[in-house]
C-alpha cells in the first residue's frame, strides 16, 4: 500500500517538476529554460525586463543605417548617437556632429530628439549652420518571441530650430509616418540573420514641397561575435513634379557595420552609394557614416 501511494504522488508531482523549467547542463549547474511567447499587442509594457548585453545586435537600424528598427531602449534606457555623416559628389554636405538622443519608457515606447550641425558646399561656397532638428515617439505595439518579430510605429517631426542659422535650403515642416518591421530569418553560431523592413508616408507641409513615399529594406548577420555587418537599399519618391517637371525621387544602398566595444558602448560606420533624378549634373553621390553608441540606465 505504501508503495503504491508513493508512486501515485510521484506522478502527481511530475508535471510540477517539468513546469519549473529547471534542467542541469553539461557542468551539472541547473539553469532555467526561458520559453518564448507568442504574437501579442501591447499599448505599454510596464514591466521592465534586463536586456541582454552578452547578444550581438545584428537587427539593421540607424545609425550605421538610414533604415529604422522597431527596438527601443529599454525601460528607462538611454540611447545617445554621436555621429559623423557626409554626402561627396559635385555638391557636399556633411552632419558634423549629429547628436541622436533616445529614451525608453516602459519596454516598447522610445522618445527621440536629434540635431545636427551642418556644413554645405556647393560651386565652391561653403555654409555652416544648425540643420533640421528631428522628435519622434516609437511605439513597438506588436511582438513575437517566438519568432523574434517585431512591428512598430514611428511617427515623427522634422522642423527648423528657430533663430538658427541654416546652411541648406529650407522646404517647411515634414511629418513622417513610417511602418517599421524587423525579424529573425536566420541563425549562425555566431549570432542571428535578421531582416528589417519600413514603409512610410511623409506629408510636406510647404506649398512648394511635395508629399513624398519612403520605403526601406535591410538584412544583418554576424561577421565575428562583436561585429555585425548590415546592407540595406532605400528609396523616395515624391508624389508630384518640381518645378522643372521632374518627379524627384531618390535610391540609395549602404553597407554597414556595428561592433561593440563593451556593453556600454559601441562604434558604428557606413559607406553607400545614392542616385537623384532631380539634378543631372549631380545625380550621384558617395555616402559616408561614422560614429560612437553610448547605453544607459535600464532596469
Amino acid at each position: 500500500m505504501n508503495k503504491f501511494l508513493l508512486s501515485c504522488a510521484a506522478l502527481w508531482a511530475s508535471p510540477a517538476l517539468v513546469a519549473a523549467d529547471d534542467h542541469t547542463d553539461a557542468k551539472g549547474e541547473e539553469t532555467k529554460i526561458v520559453e518564448k511567447t507568442g504574437g501579442k499587442f501591447s499599448l505599454l509594457a510596464t514591466e521592465c525586463k534586463a536586456e541582454d548585453d552578452s547578444v550581438l545586435e545584428t537587427t539593421p537600424g540607424a545609425p550605421p543605417l538610414d533604415i529604422d528598427d522597431p527596438n527601443t531602449p529599454g525601460c528607462n534606457g538611454w540611447e545617445v548617437n554621436i555621429v559623423t555623416s557626409g554626402e561627396l559628389g559635385k555638391a557636399m554636405s556633411f552632419e558634423t556632429p549629429l547628436f541622436d538622443i533616445n529614451y525608453g519608457i516602459g519596454d516598447n515606447i522610445q522618445l527621440k530628439v536629434e540635431a545636427p550641425f551642418t556644413v554645405t558646399r556647393i560651386d565652391g561656397v561653403s555654409k555652416t549652420g544648425v540643420g533640421d532638428a528631428e522628435v519622434g515617439i516609437k511605439h513597438r505595439f506588436f511582438e513575437d518571441e517566438s519568432r523574434d518579430m517585431t512591428i512598430a510605429v514611428y511617427p515623427q517631426l522634422e522642423f527648423a530650430i528657430p533663430g538658427a542659422d541654416k546652411a541648406d535650403d529650407y522646404m517647411g515642416p515634414v511629418v513622417k509616418f513610417p511602418v517599421l518591421l524587423s525579424t529573425k530569418v536566420g541563425e549562425t553560431r555566431k549570432g542571428d540573420v535578421m531582416i528589417t523592413a519600413n514603409a512610410a508616408y511623409n506629408l510636406a507641409t510647404s506649398s512648394d514641397a511635395h508629399d513624398y513615399i519612403a520605403a526601406a529594406f535591410g538584412i544583418g548577420f554576424p561577421l565575428t561575435r562583436s561585429i555585425a555587418m548590415m546592407v540595406e537599399g532605400t528609396t523616395e519618391q515624391s508624389l508630384g513634379n518640381n518645378m522643372a517637371g521632374v518627379r524627384e525621387s531618390v535610391y540609395k544602398a549602404n553597407v554597414g557595420f556595428l561592433g561593440k566595444v563593451n556593453s556600454h558602448v559601441l562604434w558604428f560606420g557606413a559607406l553607400g552609394e545614392s542616385y537623384s533624378s532631380s539634378d543631372a549634373e549631380d545625380s550621384t553621390h558617395t555616402c559616408l557614416v561614422a560614429g560612437f553608441r553610448f547605453l544607459a540606465g535600464g532596469p
